[in-house]
């Protein structure tokens, strides 16, 4: 009987205990204010932005067409454009696995060949997730992914083959295409034309061959006029019950939650970050990814600006859809050029973008003229800290700062970047100056 009271006396404490750290917990919270929703108060939409498809997101980052020993390229979105919708009205064979039967050289022959164009995708892209945008004879495609698409001739006039290659992993699939169009295709990127500027090849030591616009064009300095999105249009999409959200500030930052998810909007950046702390995060198969990734967002319209698919790779539970301006990707060390997304098993772990919404003001008088591909190539090879090991990429972008005079007003500036082990880096433009680093 006495051991039976002690029990009951502890677990009373043990209760006491839990209720007191629950109080603590919460009268340490930044102080929130509830916030009631009126009937009225649904929409759960961003005012002017826009629900997408795979087709809209996913670009190739460039084309690169192979004449003997000259290399020749584009990264213009018409361009690039026209080559996914030519592509849509092909037919494609069911893809067969034949990377065991090329040799190192002939991997590099299939990719760099006489006549052959390179597709190069930022981005690993699953078959299942091309499938929706390309036509294949066989409903079954392979489990696989790739980064670049490499068309060869063929005997017939009138077909093709494709490679869909995945070059760290040494896959190659190989399908062969029917097209009556072929013709059109094959004069404007397997034939010297003017949609194509000259690129030089640069060896990245054990591998691929890097290509960069060896005279790049001279750059308009773009200013854009911001509007923000409210941040209750977030929060009614956001959250699963809009009315249980309490508003609070924090270091800077509006702050919402529902107790199991918080939303935070900082007040310098525009920068809205979601995280549903019920959720842990999980991988699933990179096609389900991008297609929940993308659904997400149009569930509450929120493409307003441009983006394209820039960073998902399998086994991971981020995906990352990067600004655009043009033909040209944006760069911001505060993270205002991106939207990326966590994925958990059930719902979103973590969501985070700008609020801003972006219109380009008319050109000013400003322009830039950009180093030449060799000379800019040779500064980054040139940095004392730099190993050519992990040098990935270099293209032309435009760097996205506030102007001082107003906090509305965002500067669109360009320069070259480069990869570098993962992340983007600007290179000054002396050519031989410090760099800043850019995710």
């Amino acid at each position: 009987m006495n051991y039976e009271k002690i029990k009951s006396g502890a677990l009373a404490l043990l209760v006491i205990i839990s209720l007191t750290f629950t109080w603590g917990i919460w009268n340490y919270q930044p102080s929130y204010e509830t916030i009631t929703d009126s009937a009225e108060d649904t929409v759960a939409e961003v005012q002017g932005g826009r629900q997408l498809e795979i087709s809209d997101l996913l670009k190739p980052s460039k084309i690169i067409s192979h004449q003997g020993d000259s290399h020749y390229g584009t990264v213009s979105e018409n361009e690039l454009s026209w080559v996914m919708d030519e592509m849509g009205s092909w037919t494609f064979f069911e893809p067969e696995n034949v990377s065991n039967s090329l040799s190192e050289a002939g991997f590099d022959k299939l990719l760099s060949g006489d006549s052959h164009v390179e597709l190069f995708f930022s981005s690993s892209v699953p078959f299942n997730t091309i499938k929706t945008m390309l036509r294949f004879r066989e409903d079954l495609v392979p489990n696989a992914v790739f980064n670049r698409i490499v068309i060869t001739e063929a005997e017939e006039a009138n077909k093709a083959f494709v490679y869909f290659v995945s070059v760290e992993e040494r896959l190659v699939f190989k399908s062969e295409i029917e097209a009556r169009s072929l013709a059109a295709f094959k004069s404007r990127y397997m034939e010297a034309s003017e949609e194509l500027e000259p690129y030089i090849a640069y060896q990245v030591p054990n591998g691929a061959l890097l290509y960069v616009r060896e005279n790049p064009p001279v750059l308009t300095v773009r200013n854009s006029l911001t509007d923000q999105i409210d941040a209750d249009t977030f929060r009614q999409a956001l959250f699963s019950d809009p009315s249980y959200v309490r508003k609070g500030s924090n270091s800077g930052s509006a702050e919402y939650t529902d107790g199991s998810s918080l939303m935070r909007i900082n007040s310098n950046t525009g920068i809205v970050e979601y995280v549903n702390l019920a959720e842990i995060t999980q991988s699933m198969p990179l096609d389900q990814l991008i297609d929940k990734s993308i659904t997400y967002v149009n569930n509450h319209k929120g493409w307003v600006n441009d983006y394209r698919l820039f960073q998902a790779e399998p086994g991971s539970a981020e995906i990352s859809y990067r600004l655009f301006m043009g033909d040209y990707p944006v760069f911001n060390s505060s993270g205002m050029d991106v939207l990326s997304q966590i994925w958990g098993k059930e719902r979103i772990y973590e969501y985070n973008r700008s609020s801003y919404i972006l219109e380009l003001l008319p050109d000013s008088q400003a322009t830039v003229a950009l180093p030449g591909g060799k000379n800019a190539l040779d500064a980054v090879l040139n940095q004392e800290d730099i190993d050519p090991v992990f040098l990935t990429d270099m293209r032309i972008g435009y760097e996205m700062t506030v102007e001082q005079e107003s906090s509305k007003i965002f500067s669109l500036k360009p320069f070259w970047f480069y990869e570098y082990n993962g992340n983007w880096v600007k290179l000054e433009s002396d050519e031989g100056g410090q760099a800043d680093g850019l995710e």
